[in-house]
């Protein structure tokens, strides 16, 4: 029987490469931007039989609200998995000392709490499944173990976070039977990555999707990369 994934941010790059993969594994696939109709990538995929395009900007409450509406009319058994994929990149030119509040505050509203906003509003279709896996496309950037000066600081810290709401939402999930993955999908060849990252959109999304299906409960709450390595938070 296919499973129901619902992923934001599928106009491009990660996202429109999981609903090409999972529509050819024959999974019923809702694939979710701000723009779907100004996206080629999926009017190229959308069959509005396996595939279907629905408008959500997770920053903004009412557009979440009239997409969990949608989505519940398209996939009224529940939703198997959320892939939360839609995140921006922010400034790489500033460092600590220079980072503006406005730069922050855009970064951590759409990779923090559009995460959080996307997750609460698809917790009641996910409960009417048996599956409840959410999955938060994340980032290494975000380790604090790791941390270094490289790349800008809104993006390693909004990521940081992530990483602990997607760790908070499996620790108050997990008697409901909850598996919920932050995944690092690589340094990747997409917009954000550039043409000099070291994958591409073809072998992270491959990779990803064999650590998403072959998790388990004992999984919920890990951070590991698209090879399924666990990294250190």
């Amino acid at each position: 029987m296919p499973s129901t994934y619902v992923i934001t941010g599928a106009s491009r790059g990660l996202g429109a490469e999981f609903v090409r993969q999972l529509s050819k594994k024959g999974d019923i696939v809702i694939a979710c931007a701000r723009n779907t109709a100004a996206s080629e990538d999926l009017a190229a995929l959308v069959d509005n039989k396996t595939v279907y395009a629905v408008d959500l900007d997770t920053v903004n409450p009412e557009s979440i609200k009239a997409a969990v509406a949608r989505i519940e009319q398209l996939a009224p058994q529940g939703i198997d998995t959320l892939i939360n994929n839609a995140g921006i990149a922010g400034s790489r030119d500033a460092d600590a000392t220079n980072t503006t509040a406005e730069e922050y505050k855009k970064v951590f509203d759409t990779n923090v709490i559009g995460t959080s906003d996307v997750t609460q509003a698809f917790l009641p279709l996910l409960r009417k499944a048996s599956t409840r896996r959410i999955v938060n496309i994340t980032s290494v950037l975000g380790s604090i173990t790791l941390a270094n000066a490289m790349f800008g600081p809104s993006y390693r810290i909004a990521k940081a976070a992530e990483n602990m709401l997607g760790k908070l939402f499996a620790e108050t999930l997990a008697g409901e039977g909850f598996t919920v993955l932050n995944v690092h999908p690589g340094y990747v060849q997409t917009r954000m990555g550039g043409k000099d990252a070291h994958i591409t959109p073809e072998v992270s999304i491959r990779g990803m999707l064999s650590v998403i299906e072959g998790s388990t409960k004992e999984s919920n709450g890990t951070f590991v990369d698209y090879e399924g390595k666990s990294l250190p938070w």
